[in-house]
């Protein structure tokens, strides 16, 4: 005889047996019921919880020549048919290797046939988002008008890839993640129809590792009953592949004592092991998840899929700071993005944990530096004789900072224009050198700025991520793209929001602007744009036209 694994066999043959798709289920036999069948669906959901096993059953209940229940009998020829696939009405499409156009026209040519055995001809598309966009195209027509015996069953597990017109010609039925709960109760049944000695632990642990997925949980049971008809927690965890999550905690808990070495030890004990880094860095972002919700107010009951030891635990490092916890979120997110480009997992792993035993750096307050007055005649004799040296002031005078524009000037503007020099003397200097600025510096607490932005005004805030600032001494200048220029420039609202915050984290009430760095040529000497060199020059008195060719 023919072994048959456990998700095969014990696939179920009637509603009755699909477990935590309730909804789901009362809708299909409301519809059976009544007679009120559509004419397409669509089944969305992840693997293994049940899209494919409600479509056949929902073909058989249709087709069944037993009309007493919406259930299909499973005894008539027709339910017999189809299980053992002689009956050609239902037909199970693979679409991840059928997803030509040449085989839907195939398909499309064929609904015009009556059923020969059944009420309805059933076609069931299986990965239907595999389909090309031209084979979409070639079912789109048949979908919106097809025969009255004809009903599509269209199964994905990605649906933001089917198009809006399938979309909009389905009976939608979203099917979720099955619960640990409702997972282990269907691993107890079927164990005690296969004489097993499967413990309540070890199918919790099932349940857990599963993910949602029925078919998967009864692989992992399958696996393990290979080995030893008892089946147990210890059991479970060496043919799954995991260790006891125990290690989670030691490694949280050398961060929150800032012991690097700790932490990092256990990193290179479990990849000693063969745990691989990557489901490592997933693991420990949803440790620190956890470890986020148990510091809430009855934040336990949140916690999904852990077991009672875990949440007991999870219970006594409820006072873990609630930035530490999304501090650990965040960095072992960024881990994980950069894991996806190819770079060396172990290491920045590494690097995530290392950074979150290292204190967080607190962006520090702009301190200006005030700049000496030199006092200045009003109005020198030319033809006097020189003065005695003034004596300068020792009281440093700080300069004001630049008034906010008003609404109609634009909130990113050119270069301030130098002050009109006082003095002959002083004119003729300007006119022979130009102004000196001041190198602008980096802006220290824009760091802040952008996370009191990020609760006030998370629009905003995202244009913004990961930029920096440099201040001049009159205006914070913003390293940003063109697009987020041209934004601000037809924003003025924005401008002012960003101005405020600035105003209320350091003190300082400036104006906005772009940061451009200077480009030097290989001699080290500045390189201006051909338009600040004309200005330039028309401010030195020279006259420029422009020509155009």
């Amino acid at each position: 005889m023919v072994y048959h694994a456990l998700y095969r066999k014990w696939r179920p043959q009637k509603f009755a047996d699909v477990v935590g798709q309730d909804a789901i289920v009362t809708a299909l036999q409301n519809q059976i019921a009544s007679g009120r069948i559509g004419h397409a669906y669509l089944f969305t959901g992840t693997r293994g919880t049940g899209k494919t096993t409600c479509a056949k059953i929902f073909a058989k209940a249709i087709n069944c020549l037993d009309h007493s229940s919406p259930d299909p009998c499973g005894e008539c020829e027709v339910c017999r048919g189809i299980d053992d696939g002689t009956v050609l009405d239902v037909s199970e499409i693979d679409a991840a290797s059928n997803n030509s156009v040449d085989d839907i026209r195939d398909l499309r040519d064929e609904t015009a046939f009556l059923p020969t055995v059944c009420q309805y001809k059933v076609y069931i598309i299986d990965e239907v988002h595999m389909l090309s966009t031209s084979a979409f195209n070639a079912l789109l027509k048949t979908m919106e008008e097809p025969p009255p015996h004809v009903i599509f069953i269209l199964a994905t597990t990605e649906v933001q890839k089917v198009p809006a017109t399938i979309l909009s010609r389905c009976q939608r039925y979203d099917f979720s993640r099955i619960t640990a709960q409702d997972i282990a109760g269907r691993l107890r049944y079927v164990a005690s129809q296969e004489n097993f000695d499967l413990t309540d632990g070890a199918a919790q642990l099932i349940g857990r590792l599963a993910d949602g997925a029925m078919r998967d949980a009864l692989s992992i049971l399958d696996t393990c009953a290979g080995v030893s008809t008892a089946v147990d927690e210890a059991l479970v965890r060496r043919m799954a592949g995991v260790t006891d999550r125990a290690y989670l905690f030691e490694i949280s808990d050398a961060i929150a004592k800032k012991d690097a070495v700790t932490a990092l030890e256990k990193v290179a004990e479990l990849r000693q092991k063969s745990v691989d880094m990557r489901r490592l860095c997933v693991e420990l972002a949803g440790h620190y998840r956890n470890l986020m919700l148990a510091s809430l107010p009855q934040g336990t009951t949140l916690l999904a899929g852990v077991s009672p030891e875990e949440e007991a635990a999870y219970a006594a490092r409820a006072s873990t700071p609630q930035a530490e916890a999304v501090r650990g979120i965040e960095a072992f997110g960024e881990a994980l993005e950069k894991m996806g480009r190819g770079t060396d997992q172990r290491i920045e792993l590494e690097l995530a944990i290392f950074s979150l035993t290292q204190p967080e750096v607190r962006p520090a307050a702009v301190t200006v530096a005030a700049a000496p007055s030199v006092a200045v005649s009003a109005q020198p004799a030319p033809f006097a004789s020189a003065p005695a040296s003034p004596v300068p002031s020792t009281a440093p005078v700080v300069p004001p900072f630049e008034e906010s524009p008003r609404p109609e000037q634009e909130n990113f503007r050119a270069a301030p224009v130098p002050p009109a020099a006082t003095t002959p003397v002083q004119m003729h200097q300007e006119r022979r050198a130009p102004v000196q600025a001041h190198a602008p510096q980096p802006f220290e607490p824009w760091h802040a700025v952008l996370q009191v932005l990020q609760e006030r005004d998370p629009a905003l805030s995202s244009f913004l991520r990961g930029s920096s600032a440099y201040y001049d001494g009159k205006r914070v200048l913003i390293e940003c793209s063109e697009t987020f220029r041209d934004f601000m420039r037809k924003n003025k609202e924005t401008g002012r929001t960003l101005k405020s915050i600035i105003l209320e984290v350091s003190g300082i009430r400036c104006n906005i602007g772009p940061y451009e760095p200077k480009q030097t040529d290989a001699a080290g000497q500045e390189v201006r744009p051909i338009e600040d060199t004309l200005k330039a020059m028309q401010t030195l008195g020279v006259d420029v036209v422009v020509e155009d060719k």
